[in-house]
């Protein structure tokens, strides 16, 4: 079995050599493996020599009994022993390279006055050698005891008659043990009494990560009690093991018994009083004994999420919504958001993937420049789904050698739709065709988030390239990506590798071929890092004609002095820095790390150990620089722990008396938790929109909106964050209250039943709440899909609120009319655009086609509109003779005709 072992083993790693090697980092591969293989050994070693150490102990003391000469299968679980925990100590390398690399953060603990670092790399390493030590030495008392028990077992050797039970012969196992087991014993028991008193003295260090009481972190009870009783125990084992161990030459094995007994006395009593503090003296004046606790808690939390970076401001909301204001914030009425990721992906699989064998996977939003301007778009890379392909065409030349990359995007704009509720698309079809300047000159897409499988390009059978028509075009791979099989070892190495003896014996596989594997960005990534946490989301980027992926990785830590846990990861955290980005070329693989955030201590520490994997932001390329996005999954940490640490006052946290939670939307029917979302928005007194994430709070227990946390991620403010407190004596509606509205609007309702009694399925999209200067408005877009299988979300309506009044309408444009007014035509002088008389027969005209669209007459409705918007082109008309450069709101007349 080990020789099979290392028969896959050995090839497999050097097959991974030669996949860092291809990508320049190999320094990485072997920094990685020297820990591992360094912690192996000398665990290993260690452990095998306390095991027989302890099998001759054990040995020589029965060497006058015959159940001495043990089996064969003894000398094996000393090896078998050593070699399981040296495999399970190898894994724990990156705590010993964190150690070893440490960087200070310059900040002390309020107890010790030891750096963070103490607990970042120096307490985790001393808790794991610690450990270690416990588990070989009670390995081998645990080793030994099998020796003396099966020696026991013997009649003659215990001195019994034979027939006696020795379950009950205590008196004989005494004899026994004196005889030939005391010193050994005792020594044995004194070092473990030791060790374990070496434990203690951690544990106090460990207090300062106490969810004990209401303090996370060392509270009044752990100060008076528990860190007393942890130096007391620590005193009474370490000395109760010196006894233990000097009682060796008077082998006297009761010694050991004092020492046992003072411990789980000291343990019993201790606890007992905690109880008794926690509940007696603590509770009944819980603040004033925690105060100063509470006040740790909060401003190490606040420090190690970075929340203590954040800037409050105060939103005093005003009830008010112009046309001004909209004017004003031109740059976030063009970029609102109508399509929802949901049914947009829907739309796109059936409109863009042209061939079964690919698929849109995700979703990305993410901003361009177009025309001069900031523009959010919504874009997705076509890859290929192999597993799509009929059963008879999934051949393993087919699935290796010929269906090896997904190819182009489809790209559309957050705000726009056609007249059929579609979206309209910047970029689309095969090859790509865009109708913006961003062009895709390189869209294969060999390295993705769905890429799973091994492929081998630039082989003797040509690649599937794209669908043309009825015909294929077929292409040779060019790049740079992926190992080279340039000799026999190499293929040899990887048909062991993957098992697969075709990578050696097909004909098709030359010289000049590459394999290329951990294609899928996940894997990827944290193949050659896997000691950094990666955001959910990796998202597509356009650059200079290729394309790219961005993927944010994270460095965690879980023993961050007083600062509370959360999940992240499927693992409880107390730190998160969002330090890293990275980059994958989608064409050639090429990975490259970025440095984003350099004052980390934790990224500093990781690079001094991998100097050749790390490089700093400023050498990203400029175009690649303009698409970095503050990620979702450190925001979303960051205001889930907003919700209770921006009560900074340590008596208003205690009461909660000013607690936030995350509020709900409606999906699909049901309530779910408001994700972050990405906006383009103008702060509050600036003047330039720009790519933020943000959040909104209501208070906890009720459902008016509180405030909301952004993100910016633009430069030169990339990173930073805005908090907005709204006045707590002043209502602005929260997005449930905003949903009831919705449903209890009459029209509203009376058509959503409509549509759903034609044979359509109504899908409300994201509700997001938008700040507009001093005000918020609230967005929701409901699209509808035919319960027909193959059917297109189509967006119908655009539903605005503001303050108590709400607008469904088939556009954005025409919603916010209804919430402000039309748009007014520009300036002109007598005689020019719209008279008085043809205002008043604008506001008319409009009037009435509410009036229809309310009472469902959309024959009526479309008429109103086409005449309105007859009457605003002409005016359009007449004035572009006399004037230029003016525009009327969003479109004009162009938004108005919409159908």
């Amino acid at each position: 079995m080990a020789a099979l072992y290392g028969f896959v083993a050995v090839p497999s790693l050097y097959g991974d050599y030669l996949w860092f090697a291809a990508m320049d980092y190999e320094s990485v591969f072997l920094t990685i493996l020297g820990y591992r293989i360094g912690l192996f050994v000398l665990t290993a070693v260690l452990s095998f020599g306390v095991l027989a150490a302890n099998y001759r102990v054990a040995r020589e003391n029965l060497r006058n009994i015959d159940a001495a000469a043990v089996p064969w299968t003894y000398r094996a679980a000393v090896v078998g022993g050593a070699l399981l925990i040296g495999l399970s100590y190898a894994s724990t390398w990156e705590t010993v390279l964190r150690f070893v690399h440490g960087t200070a953060f310059g900040t002390a603990d309020p107890v010790y006055d030891l750096d963070v670092a103490f607990y970042i790399y120096t307490l985790p390493v001393l808790n794991l050698a610690v450990g270690y030590l416990l588990v070989i030495v009670g390995a081998g008392a645990g080793l030994s005891f099998v020796l003396y028990a099966r020696a026991f077992s013997m009649p003659e050797a215990a001195g019994r008659s034979p027939g006696v039970n020795i379950r009950y012969d205590v008196v004989a196992m005494r004899s026994f043990l004196r005889e030939h087991a005391t010193i050994h014993v005792l020594a044995t028991i004194g070092g473990l009494l030791i060790l374990l008193g070496l434990t203690f003295v951690l544990d106090r260090f460990e207090l300062l990560f106490s969810p004990r009481g209401t303090v996370f972190g060392m509270g009044a009870t752990d100060r008076t009690v528990f860190l007393p009783l942890l130096g007391l125990l620590a005193v009474t084992a370490v000395i109760g093991g010196l006894v233990v161990l000097v009682n060796i030459w008077f082998q006297y094995p009761r010694s050991m018994s004092v020492p046992v007994a003072l411990l789980v006395g000291f343990l019993l009593v201790g606890n007992v009083a905690g109880f008794v503090y926690q509940d007696f003296v603590v509770e009944p004046d819980e603040f004033n004994k925690e105060q100063q606790y509470l006040s740790r808690e909060i401003a190490f939390t606040n420090r190690a999420y970075a929340l203590d970076r954040i800037e409050e401001r105060s939103f005093p909301v005003s009830e008010t919504l112009s046309r001004d204001q909209l004017t004003d914030n031109q740059g976030t009425i063009d970029n609102m958001r109508l399509w929802d990721p949901r049914p947009l992906r829907t739309t796109y699989n059936e409109l863009q993937i042209f061939r079964t064998y690919y698929q849109f996977d995700d979703i990305d939003i993410d901003r361009y420049d177009i025309d001069g301007r900031e523009t959010q778009v919504m874009v997705s890379a076509r890859e290929l789904d192999f597993e799509s392909l009929p059963s008879e065409s999934k051949t393993w030349v087919n699935r290796h050698l010929v269906y090896t990359h997904g190819f182009g995007v489809a790209m559309s704009p957050v705000s726009e739709v056609t007249a059929d509720g579609l979206p309209a698309f910047y970029i689309q079809d095969i090859p790509p065709n865009s109708s913006v300047d961003i062009e895709v000159t390189q869209p294969r897409i060999y390295y993705g988030e769905t890429t799973t499988d091994y492929v081998i390009v630039n082989t003797r059978t040509q690649e599937l390239d794209y669908p043309s028509g009825g015909q294929n075009v077929y292409i040779s791979y060019t790049g740079e990506g992926g190992t080279r099989l340039d000799s026999t070892l190499r293929k040899f190495v990887y048909s062991i590798k993957f098992l697969d003896p075709r990578i050696v014996l097909s004909d098709s596989v030359t010289d000049d071929s590459r394999l290329q594997f951990n294609r899928d960005i996940r894997t990827r990534a944290s193949t050659i890092a896997p000691f950094l946490e990666y955001d959910r989301d990796p998202y597509l980027v356009i650059a200079n004609g290729k394309l790219y992926w961005i993927y944010d990785a994270y460095t965690t830590s879980d023993t961050y002095p007083y600062s509370s846990r959360i999940r992240f990861k499927g693992e409880q955290v107390n730190y998160v820095r969002n330090s890293v980005k990275v980059v994958v070329d989608a064409h050639t693989g090429e990975t490259t790390y970025y440095v984003a955030e350099p004052d980390d201590p934790l990224i500093q520490t990781y690079r001094k150990a991998f100097p050749e994997l790390f490089i700093d932001l400023e050498e990203m390329p400029a175009e690649l620089r303009q698409h970095v996005r503050y990620p979702e999954d450190a925001f979303r940490v960051q205001a889930q722990q907003y919700l209770l640490y921006h009560m900074t006052d340590p008596k208003v946290f205690y009461n909660k008396e000013d607690a936030w939670r995350i509020p709900n939307e409606v999906a699909r029917g049901e309530e779910i938790p408001m994700t972050p979302y990405y906006i383009i928005m103008t702060f509050p007194g600036e003047e330039n929109p720009e790519f933020v994430m943000i959040q909104p709070y209501i208070p906890e227990g009720r459902q008016n909106m509180i405030g909301w946390l952004a993100a910016r991620s633009d430069p030169p403010n990339y990173g930073t964050l805005k908090a907005f407190h709204f006045s707590k004596q002043r209502l602005v509606f929260g997005p449930m209250q905003i949903e009831s509205r919705i449903d209890q609007d009459a029209d509203i309702s009376q058509q959503i039943t409509l549509w759903s009694q034609a044979g359509s399925s109504v899908i409300r999209g994201n509700l997001l709440a938008i700040p507009i200067d001093d005000t918020v408005i609230y967005v929701e877009p409901l699209f509808l899909e035919s319960r027909e299988q193959g059917s297109l979300p189509e967006l119908k309506r655009v539903i605005v609120t503001h303050g108590n009044r709400v607008a469904m309408q088939p556009s954005l444009e025409q919603a916010l009319a209804v919430q402000v007014g039309p748009a007014r035509p520009a300036a002109s002088t007598p005689g020019e655009g719209l008279s008085e008389a043809d205002l008043e027969q604008a506001r008319t005209l409009y009037e009435e086609a509410q009036a229809a669209l309310r009472r469902g007459d959309f024959e009526t409705y479309g008429e109103r509109i086409t005449a309105l918007g007859a009457l605003l082109e002409g005016s359009e008309s007449q004035r572009a003779g006399n004037t230029t450069g003016t525009e009327s709101f969003a479109g004009g007349a162009t938004a108005m005709t919409a159908p």
